[in-house]
């Protein structure tokens, strides 16, 4: 493998397994400084301001690397696995999380959600590489962020 191609592989990884745990941790170190315990709810202006900063993120990797299945991937699933990573962390000593997290995705709440229908679109929009498409990545983007906005 050439090194180019290694660098294309972990950047990939990093966008769609490791962001979604970048914003968890976030969250929850905003958390726990406004609340002084992990509380993992923040006020939804906080919590818009921090899923769109995520999202841009998205957005500019699109546009830069022009990747269509890695931006697309993980504009799906940054709010699932973000949740997933805050889960495992938070209930950490709990014996019985994995089996809440498998719960919900088999009853369908996490896997049709808007949000990742927003951010998918965004990072494929972005990835596009048009000016045109960039415009439509940011309104999914922003998006995005109100829907967050609203059932935070």
């Amino acid at each position: 493998m050439k090194k180019k191609d290694l660098l294309r592989i972990a950047s990939m990884f990093v966008m769609i397994l490791l962001l979604p745990l970048a914003l968890s941790l976030a969250y929850m170190i905003l958390a726990y400084m406004i609340h002084g315990r992990l509380y993992l709810s923040l006020e939804p202006s906080i919590g818009a301001i921090i899923h769109g900063i995520f999202i841009s993120l998205i957005i500019a990797y699109g546009y830069i690397t022009k990747d269509k299945i890695a931006s697309t991937l993980s504009g799906i699933f940054l709010i699932p696995l973000s949740l997933a990573y805050a889960d495992f962390l938070s209930d950490f000593s709990d014996p019985y999380f994995v089996t809440r997290w498998l719960r919900l995705i088999t009853s369908g709440e996490v896997i049709f959600n808007p949000y990742m229908l927003f951010g998918g679109l965004a990072g494929y929009f972005a990835s596009r590489g048009t000016k045109v498409s960039l415009l439509v990545a940011i309104l999914f983007g922003i998006l995005f962020s109100l829907f967050v906005l609203g059932i935070d």
